[in-house]
């Protein structure tokens, strides 16, 4: 992926090193900046305005200390420079410290301004690892923990009030729940979002290359149409010296063959530009559109039995379909992956009617994992055997190729279905027992 540094807030999590980009410089300023506004306002409302008993010059050192580290950053780093995963993590280390030692000036975690730490480790979560976000979530729970037995009194009018040491234990527990709890549920959710989007990203990628293959077909048949001109231009200049009496013999020899050899070329350049040859705007059947499809799943020693009959009851024609470059890419890729999966065989069976045509796909490999069918669709997800979503060749796995073809299918108006077959359940007069993958579209959208 590539990173645009003019556009967008957040790098891309694609490496485990901690040099990676994580999050624009500016974005974390504008967060420190709102921070100390907010601390500065209510050290000086609570002081001034009701009153209160606190440290004041103690805590403006400290909120202090947030706006020199800001300005060092202002100063070492342009604006639109990205931190990396270590610095992050260190400038949210020492956002919490900041605070502690704020709210160790200021009555602990009774104060209830304590809440505040769940900021630093919450951002965390939305940016860095789980590695990170566990060490800082461990970092505050420790800054807690001492805030909760080690502190100046809280600010009050007078006495500061007896708080029981039940409600004071209560209070820490509530905090280390949510420190533990709200976290995991934000890193959870943007690890999500995160895979999603780029699988999207691989999916566009996938849809991109189609389109140019197509785009390059159309591009030839418009070349062939150009060049059909100058090369008859050719071949009539050829045909009148070939006719001429006083050539040479070997020049007469060559003449011959070099018309020979264009009148060739105007057969392919025709072949090309031929609307019913033209691979973009053909129309070609259920059963063709299949084997293109066995075609591009790739190389492998499994048996491959493509088949295509009408439904019993509702009998009719075998539809005639566009050649759709992305449809045939998506149905290859679960051909592959039938495949990879299959002990010998694997059965692409199509069946139309009058509304509907259906596409199975069906392998006598081990079946999905019963954990994976209800993740199948999702991207990065493992595959049958629990393998990682790359394979050896750092190719994405079933995971990933599934999701393309779900898109690329939905793209064409089909759903897409994926179940295990039972052991007693007969393909072509076997129990192969393994997956199923079955696509479903309505007759009139892929076929007039």
């Amino acid at each position: 992926m590539t990173q645009n540094t003019g556009s967008r807030p957040y790098g891309e999590l694609e490496a485990d090193g901690d040099r990676v980009a994580v999050v624009r410089l500016r974005v974390q300023l504008v967060l420190r900046w709102l921070a100390i506004v907010g601390q500065l306002v209510a050290v000086l409302v609570i002081y001034f305005g009701f009153g209160f008993s606190l440290p004041l010059t103690a805590c403006l050192v400290v909120i202090g200390l947030a706006v020199a580290l800001n300005l060092s950053l202002i100063r070492q780093f342009p604006a639109n420079h990205f931190l990396n995963r270590r610095e992050t993590a260190s400038y949210l280390a020492y956002d919490i410290a900041q605070l502690g030692l704020l709210l160790f000036l200021t009555g602990g975690v009774m104060n209830p301004f304590a809440l505040l730490l769940l900021a630093p480790v919450t951002i965390s979560a939305s940016l860095l690892n789980a590695r990170t976000t566990a060490i800082l979530m461990v970092f505050a729970g420790l800054i807690v923990s001492v805030l909760a037995l080690y502190h100046l009194p809280l600010p009050w009018r007078g006495a500061p009030p007896l708080i029981p040491d039940l409600f004071r234990f209560g209070v820490w527990a509530a905090l280390m729940l949510a420190l533990a709890f709200i976290p995991a549920y934000v890193w959870r959710v943007s690890r999500e979002g995160r895979r999603m989007s780029a699988a999207l990203t691989a999916t566009r990628s996938v849809l991109a290359r189609e389109q140019r293959l197509s785009a390059l077909d159309g591009m030839a048949a418009a070349a062939a149409h150009q060049l059909g001109t100058p090369l008859g231009t050719i071949v009539l200049v050829l045909s009148e010296l070939g006719a001429r009496k006083d050539l040479p013999e070997g020049l007469s020899d060559d003449v011959a063959l070099m018309r020979e050899q264009a009148l060739r070329c105007r057969d392919i350049l025709s072949s090309l530009s031929s609307e019913d040859n033209d691979p973009v705007i053909s129309r070609v059947s259920l059963r063709g559109l299949l084997e293109e499809a066995v075609l591009e799943a790739g190389e492998h020693d499994k048996q491959i039995f493509v088949s295509s009959k009408a439904n019993g009851l509702l009998a009719t024609s075998e539809p005639s379909l566009t050649r759709q470059p992305e449809l045939i890419y998506g149905l290859g890729n679960l051909i592959e992956n039938a495949a990879e999966f299959a002990k010998s065989t694997v059965w692409v069976k199509a069946t139309y009617s009058a509304q509907q045509v259906v596409v199975e796909i069906i392998d006598d490999g081990p079946g999905f994992a019963a954990d994976m069918l209800t993740h199948l669709g999702e991207p990065y997800t493992s595959s049958r055997r629990s393998k990682f979503s790359r394979d050896e060749t750092g190719d994405f796995g079933l995971g990933l190729g599934f999701f393309i073809a779900r898109t690329l299918m939905q793209r064409s108006g089909g759903k897409i279905s994926a179940r295990n077959l039972k052991v007693t359940e007969m393909v072509e007069g076997q129990m192969p027992g393994g997956a199923c993958v079955r696509v479903v579209w309505p007759r009139d959208r892929v076929s007039s």
